[in-house]
């Protein structure tokens, strides 16, 4: 089983809701809790490569034992949350086709961005 925290509000463009650890820093720029979280996960969680989301097409799943991250980002969508913004915990047992996997994290194609 894997975790996504992500905005309520779908993107224009491809209408897929982004994970807040995508938008968050461009929203909240002024904002230290904010800072602290997101530096958190600067050094503790690791970036995949660009290359494994295909074109943008590939998203970001939390393992359900990663623990402190899943703490970490929902501290910061409840915080999101006080500012306004909606936010969504979406669950899935098959995210799609996995192009990266590290201990906290997979990255995945779903089914629909596979046909394109």
């Amino acid at each position: 089983m894997y975790l996504r925290i992500v905005y309520a509000k779908p993107e224009k463009r491809t209408r897929r809701r982004l994970g807040v650890l995508r938008l968050t820093s461009s929203r909240c720029d002024d904002d230290l809790e904010v800072d602290l979280l997101l530096g958190w996960f600067k050094v503790h969680l690791p970036l995949p490569p660009k290359d494994v989301f295909r074109g943008g097409r590939g998203l970001c799943w939390f393992k359900l034992d990663a623990r402190a991250c899943i703490d970490r980002v929902r501290d910061l969508a409840l915080h999101l949350e006080r500012r306004g913004e909606r936010v969504w915990q979406v669950y899935s047992r098959n995210p799609g086709l996995i192009t990266y996997e590290d201990d906290y994290q997979v990255v995945a194609l779903p089914d629909s961005a596979r046909l394109v």
